[in-house]
């Protein structure tokens, strides 16, 4: 049987806002109307039964931006409700959906003194658990990006889906996406003592996304994944003070630059617009680099060294339509239609907890020390469906 074939699973959809190029619009958008897949354009292996959109179109990005959603789902016969509860059960009591897709990335929320924007997903989480235990009835969850702005409440949403059975995924395209040269990855289960991820935008957003450039790959080192020691952050002066103090390793930050094509120019211009840098002391030793640069780099390279192996790549994304983010509805479908999570929750729960850590650094202007970062987890040795093992697409430009 194809997969056009099998009976589609049925999903509501939690979403802040969906203007285009949001990232409503680049996943829930290809799950309502299909995507490209193997050269051909096909149907979602699940069906949107309901949709729950709290915003509008947004005031608040670099411009004001239109709501799509609305005609999206009035296209395509996808209901509407004014509230989780009804989502959930298209419209009646109950859960009458087999799955349900959290997207709390972007929209009007406020910025607490850390610099973190308050998105509601946790908020979104809960609202659909509780309707979930009052119908009697648990289903997948995958939540978008980062579980929370905060590490207690990720912490609490993995506890209560564990607690409670519920398969949970999260996370970004970041692990799932190109790799230059293809297929590299940190081989499972050898050593690692240091890492160096160097890549770009701004600093609560994009530092997830660089932070899971990091793990996608630490993680395989020997041992599993035990956790994280301490985290400081650096910006401005003290960021660049930092590379030339060769407090970021030096050989892995040349090495993680060498995975894009630049020319010495180009190679000085990222290193001089250096404008943040985590640094990561690991549970088990390993000392990890982020470094966010401010020009000419628009995608995210890590280097690893350990004492038998060394590696570098390029995690490549492209630009708009944003083909990487189809990786990303894959993983969802696989969720609800096999009732269990492809890759580890908990592999999100650490770079959520990494960022929040990050973000208090910066506040605080001091190290901080995060003893609750010990959730380990035993990575998985292969995700199907993926663009790592796929070469470069021709022709087609990095944003």
């Amino acid at each position: 049987m194809t997969e056009q074939e099998l009976p589609r699973p049925r999903v509501a959809v939690l979403a802040t806002t969906w203007f285009p190029g949001s990232h409503a619009d680049v996943i829930a958008t290809r799950l309502v109307e299909g995507y490209r897949w193997q050269g051909a354009h096909r149907p979602a292996r699940v069906e949107v039964a309901s949709v729950y959109l709290e915003q509008l179109g947004s005031r608040t990005e670099v411009w004001p931006l239109p709501d799509v959603g609305v005609e999206i789902t009035d296209r395509n016969g996808v209901p509407r409700f004014p509230t989780v509860a009804e989502a959930l059960g298209v419209g009646r009591p109950g859960v009458d959906v087999d799955g349900v897709v959290i997207i709390g990335e972007h929209g009007d929320y406020e910025r607490n003194e850390y610099g973190q924007t308050t998105y509601p997903r946790r908020r979104l989480f809960d609202a659909a658990v509780s309707t979930m235990l009052g119908a009697g009835r648990t289903v997948p969850v995958f939540n978008d990006k980062g579980l929370a702005w905060s590490y207690p409440d990720a912490l609490s949403m993995v506890d209560t889906a564990e607690r409670l059975g519920i398969p949970l995924l999260a996370g970004s395209t970041i692990p799932l996406s190109w790799r230059i040269p293809t297929a590299t990855q940190w081989p499972l289960g050898e050593p690692m003592d240091a890492a160096v991820v160097v890549g770009w935008g701004p600093l609560e957003r994009y530092g997830f996304h660089n932070l899971e450039a990091l793990q996608v790959h630490a993680e395989r080192r020997s041992g599993g994944e035990r956790g994280v020691a301490t985290v400081r952050a650096l910006t401005g002066p003290d960021a660049r003070d930092a590379i030339e103090a060769r407090i970021v390793d030096a050989a892995l930050l040349d090495a993680a630059l060498g995975t894009f094509e630049l020319t010495a120019e180009q190679r000085a211009r990222a290193r001089a617009s250096v404008r943040d840098v985590f640094l990561v002391q690991y549970r088990d030793g390993l000392r990890a680099a982020v470094v966010l640069c401010n020009d000419v780099l628009r995608n995210f390279g890590t280097a690893c060294r350990g004492p038998g192996h060394e590696m570098a790549c390029q995690i490549w994304l492209p630009g708009a339509p944003h083909e990487h983010f189809t990786f990303l509805v894959r993983q969802i479908e696989s969720l609800v239609l096999g009732g269990v999570a492809p890759y580890p929750v908990r592999r999100t729960l650490l770079t959520t907890g990494m960022l929040d850590a990050a973000m208090h650094s910066l506040h605080d202007g001091a190290r901080i020390d995060t003893p609750d970062l010990d959730r380990g987890y035993t990575p998985v040795a292969t995700v199907t469906d993926t663009g790592v093992e796929l070469p470069r697409p021709e022709g087609v430009p990095t944003p």
